[in-house]
């Protein structure tokens, strides 16, 4: 796999934590492997929330009951920042 040299800024108890946490394997290791894994629940939620949506639009479910439906949605959705 090609690497890449970059720079973030982090908090300084989080670095410490992780130093402490990837042990003899490496912080660069240990937070590619926490991206990676960030990245992917990231990608999943939004084919989740895509097959919702098309879910949503082909339901047959009465109107009133649709819109509460969604205004819990949306509190969902805005819970876990999507």
């Amino acid at each position: 796999m090609a690497t890449q040299k970059v720079s973030v800024t982090l908090g300084a108890e989080s670095i410490e934590r992780a130093r402490h946490a990837a042990g003899p394997r490496g912080l660069s290791s240990y937070l590619d492997a926490a991206l990676q894994e960030k990245l992917e629940r990231d990608e999943r939620r939004e084919v989740l929330l895509e097959l919702l949506d098309e879910l949503e639009q082909s339901d047959p479910t009465p109107v009133d009951i649709r819109a509460r439906a969604a205004k819990r949605a949306a509190r969902l959705r805005s819970a876990i920042g999507a």
